[in-house]
């Protein structure tokens, strides 16, 4: 074998070994991910209702591709708002708790102090956690442990998720 030859085999045999390497690396990367709070896609939420003990209940429904508010007022909803809202569907979950291992009570479930339901998915919004700050929610019978970076969308006044009026057109 020429050593020309030779060479080019060896980068070859380099090349292969590196992209199977990024590829098993790639998969392990998929495996640390956090997993999701539900497996609803906040794309295809087609209505959602926000309550809480302190704010007004507020209700948006996708109409035509496009969010309306229809309580407490009636009108079109800050696309936004609303999308984020729907995203809070897959916050990454830090620690999960099976049903029954805590007190609802104890993390501020029972009664939950906001509530979130995405296409009759009820979603309920307890305290934070001391310590890392995380807000137990439950889903699906489980509490989870999630970062709280939602509840400025949650405990929201109405008008926040309204789309702002059009401009007065300039003289």
């Amino acid at each position: 074998m020429k050593r020309r030859t030779r060479t080019l085999a060896f980068l070859a045999a380099a090349a292969a070994a590196l992209g199977a390497l990024v590829l098993a690396e790639l998969r392990r990367e998929r495996g640390l991910a956090p997993e999701p709070l539900t497996a609803i896609d906040p794309t295809a939420v087609r209505s959602l209702v926000v309550a809480c003990n302190t704010c007004t209940t507020r209700r948006f429904e996708k109409e035509d591709g496009r969010w309306q508010m229809r309580a407490p007022r009636t009108g079109a909803a800050d696309a936004a708002v609303v999308d984020r809202l729907a995203a809070i569907a897959r916050a990454p979950v830090r620690l999960r708790h099976a049903a029954g291992e805590l007190d609802p009570a104890r993390v501020g479930l029972d009664p939950p102090q906001a509530t979130l339901q995405l296409d009759g998915t009820l979603l309920k919004f307890g305290t934070t956690d001391a310590i890392n700050g995380d807000r137990y929610v439950e889903a699906g019978g489980s509490i989870a442990l999630v970062p709280d970076r939602f509840s400025a969308l949650l405990f929201a006044a109405p008008e926040n998720g309204l789309a702002a009026p059009p401009a007065a057109p300039k003289e």
